[in-house]
């Protein structure tokens, strides 16, 4: 379901590359790719990435709490609704409603949002999926490719669109639907701690630098404005010429 998901956003991915042109969609690729290094989310991968890393070394610890939670299964029926929530429910509802309100009633900003949380979502899921495929670890229940949490990639790549985007108690209850999606793989005995960081974090780093690498393109696409006036004076006329950069 997650690839079949994955595969939708790289669809879109496509005919937006179409629509505003293949070139400049593809010149801008590689520029997304690497925008978690070269961003302000650089500290979310090293923060992240070092939580992830500890968990690793302590992999005794995480194995037990993992266990614990698998057990007892806190959650008990409500993790059915964390891994409804993983599949990239959100961040589907997400796009369609912004780009319904961009197709009804024009506002650019709609279409910027729509393109953010598709990209982001297209990033983040590719990169998981090829840690996966590569690390392939076991699962808590014995199947394979655990490392890292593609549920949590997902719903962390929707919390954190939502957190740059939106006012702060949007981004709280995003972020809190996003912890609770990574909680209930371990619950449901489908991943360890450091698979739900990683995720975590490839999910929130992409959010957040390519929400830092689309301000840039933003501004950087601005039109230098010039403005040039012949003002009447008493000894005849002077002129004024301004640029705004």
């Amino acid at each position: 379901m997650y690839h079949f998901i994955n595969s939708l956003f790289i669809l879109f991915a496509l005919l937006f590359s179409i629509s505003t042109g293949a070139s400049e969609f593809w010149s801008n690729a590689k520029e997304d790719l690497v925008s978690p290094f070269t961003t302000d989310a650089l500290t979310i991968f090293e923060v992240g990435g070092g939580l992830t890393l500890l968990a690793i070394i302590l992999k005794d610890e995480s194995k037990k709490l993992q266990k614990n939670l698998s057990d007892h299964r806190p959650l008990k029926s409500l993790s059915k609704i964390g891994d409804f929530l993983g599949q990239a429910t959100p961040n589907i509802a997400y796009a369609l409603f912004m780009g319904g309100d961009y197709y009804f009633n024009k506002d650019q900003k709609s279409l910027d949002r729509t393109i953010l949380m598709a990209k982001a979502t297209l990033y983040a899921g590719a990169i998981t999926d090829i840690a996966k495929i590569a690390i392939n670890e076991k699962r808590p229940n014995g199947s394979n490719h655990s490392f890292p949490s593609g549920h949590s990639t997902t719903a962390f790549a929707f919390s954190s669109v939502v957190m740059m985007e939106h006012s702060l108690p949007w981004g709280i209850a995003a972020n809190a639907m996003a912890t609770f999606v990574g909680v209930s793989r371990m619950n449901d005995n489908a991943h360890y701690l450091q698979d739900v960081l990683a995720g975590a974090t490839i999910g929130t780093m992409y959010g957040v630098g390519l929400y830092y690498a689309q301000k840039k393109r933003e501004e950087s696409n601005k039109a230098n404005t010039s403005v040039f006036l012949v003002i009447p004076t008493e000894r005849g006329l002077a002129a004024n010429y301004s640029v705004d950069f």
